[in-house]
């Protein structure tokens, strides 16, 4: 018996069966290739953010040494010890972001816009030991500051937008606190013939010093009107516009320069 061709064109089509598995197993194939690529980019991006997210360096150091550090966005933490070397430990946000320093002889740079060129980094927070008598001088876009304990020349912190200033245990020659808006505390001692400058557009500024400090001050608050010197107001004329306030403590061998605009300045014993 012969089979019709319109029958075998209509119900055997082996070529287009052939064609349908083909395209089933490429299909499959690729889903495969796709969920192995995943699964790899995973881990490969997994390790490249535990590489970069946390970095730690050591340097061996002298007596006393000078940091200077750059951020563009974190925390920056300073403590003294009384080890000679130098720690440094920074944690950062986002997996691309790089933390090269640099240390010739007695002075450690740290330059976190230098080394980023890309804005998009996120936070890095910093937490660094020195030895107690080294030079600070540290600034950032936006971030908190605190210097603990450092007897250096220099101690210099500078927010140029929003952020707070803490400096306790200060013992330095020239210290500067700037920043735009936030909080400014310090607390440390005023020695003879030192610089001491705080400024703040918006916050409030705190002083802590010793109660036989001798210095020189000018101290400004033109909007708030809000200067309470505390202890030391006895140096001074009751009836003074709290606007300023200008005058010497003692022999007034130190040089100190507070100015809030938009806030208090409060004096306190140390």
């Amino acid at each position: 018996m012969m089979i019709p061709k319109r029958a075998i064109s209509m119900n055997f089509r082996p070529f287009e069966t052939l064609r349908c598995w083909a395209r089933t197993a490429a299909v499959k194939r690729l889903i495969v290739i796709l969920a192995i690529a995943a699964v790899l980019s995973s881990a490969t991006a997994t390790h490249i953010f535990a590489q970069d997210r946390h970095f730690t360096k050591r340097y061996p150091a002298r007596k006393s040494i000078r940091l200077h550090l750059i951020n563009r966005t974190g925390t920056i933490l300073v403590e003294a010890w009384d080890r000679p070397r130098i720690e440094l430990d920074a944690h950062m946000e986002a997996p691309a972001a790089h933390c090269a320093p640099e240390m010739d002889n007695d002075v450690l740079t740290i330059n976190i816009v230098r080394d980023n060129q890309r804005s998009d980094v996120g936070n890095v927070n910093f937490r660094i030991r020195v030895p107690v008598d080294s030079e600070v001088d540290l600034e950032t876009k936006q971030g908190n500051i605190t210097v603990r304990g450092v007897r250096g020349q220099l101690v210099r912190a500078h927010v140029s937008s929003a952020g707070d200033i803490e400096l306790t245990g200060i013992r330095a020659t020239a210290v500067m606190a700037r920043n735009m808006t936030g909080d400014i505390l310090f607390d440390g001692e005023l020695l003879a013939e030192g610089t001491y400058e705080l400024t703040s557009i918006q916050g409030i500024i705190n002083l802590r010093i010793p109660s036989d400090s001798a210095f020189r001050l000018m101290a400004t608050a033109p909007l708030t009107r809000n200067i309470n010197l505390g202890g030391f107001a006895r140096f001074f004329n009751a009836a003074e516009d709290k606007r300023r306030v200008v005058g010497n403590v003692g022999n007034g061998r130190a040089t100190l320069t507070v100015t809030n605009h938009r806030g208090p300045i409060s004096f306190m014993y140390r």
